[in-house]
């Protein structure tokens, strides 16, 4: 049937950028929250954060220990923080309060710090109230810890320096990390006593030198890390760029370093986008000025009025952060069918000449790459309206290959091709690799013999029937053949070879199948086989040993240790990216000598260790192993390799935590995660609900790991109030393969009504 080519229409943007590389500017753009004062400045930085919001956290407008540990509470509770006198409540906090209908109210601080009757008035609207208040700024710290969600890492800041916790504060919000305030010479019992729960924490962090927290102090505590330190405003870059890589340097807010509320205010809104807070002054610091130059900045929101930060320290902010001025538009390549999400970041040229990786917002949520063929599609760079042109190249896959058939004067002097003709799914015949499996006889007929190939992203086996006219009278005949002898831990862990390496008469070798006999019991421990090759008189033998029955090496002559065998120089490829239970094995790997990748034909595999690794629920599938192979090969000129390649478990079926608890015997229960009534919620929230049941290979029994979810349709659902109880997402699942082919699966979320 004559093929028909796939014509795709190419979607065209506007005729300006049909080149590769786009020269554009930008221009930073700043926004000032000024108030009348530090309450109204933190009200206007609220109303620019929150529409709306079922909480908030109050603190003392005129005294900063106490809430310097604020900021990650109000994170997690996606809370504004506002400010309050300790007598009355303010009267723009009780503004804000009002518009944004709050129905839960966290006061930070004893009744010394925020008094009853502030408590009171907000009681009167019919708010709840939760006071963190301890005897100390201390034990106020650790009860706001207590509210955070538990991390293994925390943060330790001078209690009697605002500067290094605003440093850190929407940092810290952003990764969840609690702050807990220490002495500069000592550390209070409740903090040591708080600080046992981090005996393995990943990481500690120690905000300051030693003028603000002594070695003394943290002596003893594990896998602490110093940052910042020097000069107030060296301090706090140096605590920016300690976590540059986890931050989002778009927007970035400056404050004034003399005084606590506006960066405090802020410090909640700035952890939303994961920005961090940087101090100025007039004149601006050399680090500040340094750590401007050097980033591309959207976007300045400025915190107080000009008596805070003043106007020409305004300036100076926005003309120093680098613009954009190249863009080379990105080209990825793919295979049809292959799952694509577009590239969340991208490296532009900065005016100053240096590269920068900048986030990108693209105009499409998923691609269907069903179909071969060139797409294009646009997006910007993230806080500008600089468009960016990608380009998706999805390669065309075989849907349709002809068997072969063959003849040959011999079978074992036969070379079975390495590539075969495919027709593609865009029209288009090209010469593809093909794996062939070893021939087996066919039935009672001698001479005949039929191979299977395999073709990467071809679903069906490619047949080879090859005939023999003579059962190989040729000049050149097997001379020998040696004897094996394999050592393994578990005789299930072993495989007999389908192939071994014959030398010829003309003292070159050749790859010939061998038929295995019975086995026989040598010792406790030790088994043997003998082989039978075509054109080859002799037998060939085995030798197992078996150590994990006690085997040992009975030193038979006849299954020498070194053979003289030429093909003994195996090349090591090392460990091989992990693959699915029940998965073929790859078909290309990485050629030693010329660092390119070839095809690979293994020739052998040995399961040498069957120990189920990933124990735990909370471990990923992806880390878990149910075995690692040693796997033997050919490469090239007939290159000798070995590998070794871990298997990951099948996932018999996706469940949740909470059904699973529920049965634990049911490999198909319904999957539906609670979610809240109201507000936008984060699907990948969800994918902490999903587990992965997997079938236990020391004892079969059904067991539950976590999962990782590659992309989420929708990324984000709206919840509106009342209109409706379900919704439905599709997760793609890292590692998963269902019943119609693909890693997908449907989910309901279920409006759970208890919820706030």
């Amino acid at each position: 049937m004559k093929s028909k080519k796939l014509t795709f229409i190419v979607a065209v943007v506007a005729a300006s950028l049909c080149f590769s590389a786009l020269k554009v500017k930008a221009e930073t753009i700043t926004t000032r929250y000024n108030g009348a004062d530090r309450y109204e400045t933190a009200a206007k930085v609220c109303q620019d954060g929150w529409k709306s919001s079922q909480n908030v956290v109050i603190v003392n407008g005129e005294n900063f220990p106490d809430a310097l540990a604020a900021a990650p509470l109000a994170k997690k509770n996606d809370a504004p923080i506002l400010l309050t006198s300790k007598d009355i409540l303010n009267p723009y906090t009780s503004v804000e309060i009002n518009r944004l209908g709050v129905k839960n109210a966290f006061i930070i601080g004893g009744k010394g710090v925020i008094s009853q009757a502030v408590e009171d008035s907000l009681k009167s609207r019919g708010i709840k109230i939760t006071r963190l208040g301890g005897a100390n700024r201390f034990d106020t710290a650790i009860q706001i810890a207590g509210k955070v969600s538990k991390s293994n890492e925390v943060v330790l800041i001078n209690s009697d320096d605002f500067r290094d916790g605003m440093s850190i504060s929407a940092i810290a919000a952003a990764k969840g990390m609690p702050v807990i305030p220490v002495d500069t010479y000592s550390m209070p019992a409740s903090v040591s006593k708080y600080l046992q729960g981090y005996k393995k924490a990943d990481q500690i962090y120690v905000i300051g030198g030693q003028d603000k927290i002594s070695d003394s102090v943290i002596s003893g505590l594990p896998n602490i890390k110093r940052i910042g330190g020097g000069d107030i405003y060296s301090s706090n870059i140096g605590v920016v760029d300690a976590f540059l890589g986890e931050l989002n340097i778009d927007t970035v807010y400056i404050s004034s370093a003399k005084d606590f509320p506006d960066s405090l205010g802020a410090s909640a809104l700035a952890s939303k986008t994961t920005s961090p807070i940087i101090f100025v002054d007039s004149p601006m610091s050399y680090a500040t000025q340094n750590f401007l130059k050097s980033h591309i900045i959207n976007d300045i929101k400025v915190l107080g009025g000009p008596g805070a930060v003043s106007y020409e320290s305004e300036q100076i902010a926005k003309n120093l952060p680098s613009a954009v001025a190249n863009i080379d538009n990105p080209t990825d390549t793919i295979i049809q069918n292959e799952k694509y999400t577009p590239r969340p970041t991208m490296i532009v040229t900065a005016s100053d000449g240096s590269k920068k990786e900048v986030n990108v917002d693209w105009n499409l949520t998923k691609i269907n790459t069903s179909k071969p063929g060139i797409y294009t599609f646009t997006g910007t760079i993230r806080g500008t309206d600089k468009t960016v042109l990608a380009t998706l190249r999805v390669k065309p896959i075989p849907y349709k290959i002809d068997d072969l058939v063959k003849t040959a004067s011999s079978r074992q002097f036969f070379n079975v091709p390495s590539t075969i003709e495919a027709q593609m799914t865009d029209g288009t015949k090209i010469q593809v690799p093909i794996t062939w499996d070893y021939g087996s006889q066919s039935g009672n007929k001698p001479g005949v013999y039929v191979f299977y190939g395999t073709v990467d992203n071809y679903s069906k086996k490619v047949k080879l029937t090859l005939t023999v006219s003579d059962n190989g009278t040729s000049s050149k005949t097997i001379k020998t053949i040696n004897n094996i002898k394999i050592t393994v831990a578990k005789k299930s862990d072993f495989t007999l070879p389908a192939t071994l390496t014959a030398i010829m008469t003309d003292n070159s070798t050749q790859s010939v199948s061998v038929t295995w006999g019975s086995e026989t019991k040598y010792a406790t421990g030790v088994y043997t086989y003998e082989g039978t090759v075509n054109g080859y008189s002799k037998k060939v033998g085995l030798m197992l040993i078996v150590t994990g029955e006690g085997g040992k090496d009975p030193k038979d002559p006849n299954y020498p240790d070194n053979p003289d065998n030429p093909t003994d120089d195996i090349k090591d490829l090392g460990e091989l990216a992990a693959i699915i239970q029940g998965s073929d094995y790859p078909t290309t790997v990485m050629d030693p000598t010329t660092k390119k990748p070839v095809k690979v034909t293994w020739t052998k595999s040995v399961n040498v260790d069957s120990t189920f690794i990933g124990t735990s629920e909370n471990d990923l599938v992806d880390d878990c192993r149910i075995s690692k192979v040693t796997l033997e090969g050919t490469i090239g000129n007939n290159t000798k390799v070995k590998a070794k390649i871990g298997i990951i478990p099948r996932i018999q079926a996706i469940t949740t935590a909470k059904a699973w608890e529920t049965n634990k015997t049911n490999r198909q229960l319904q999957v539906v995660i609670p979610i809240p009534n109201t507000g936008v919620y984060d699907m990948s929230q969800a994918t902490e609900q999903l587990r992965a049941v997997l079938i236990n290979p020391i004892d079969g029994k059904f067991i539950i790991r976590r999962v990782r979810v590659n992309l989420w349709n929708p990324a984000y659902l709206t919840l509106s109030d009342g209109t409706s109880q379900k919704y439905k997402a599709t997760a793609n699942i890292n590692n998963y393969i269902n019943s119609n082919g693909t890693n997908t699966i449907d989910v309901t979320l279920q409006v759970d009504r208890t919820s706030n």
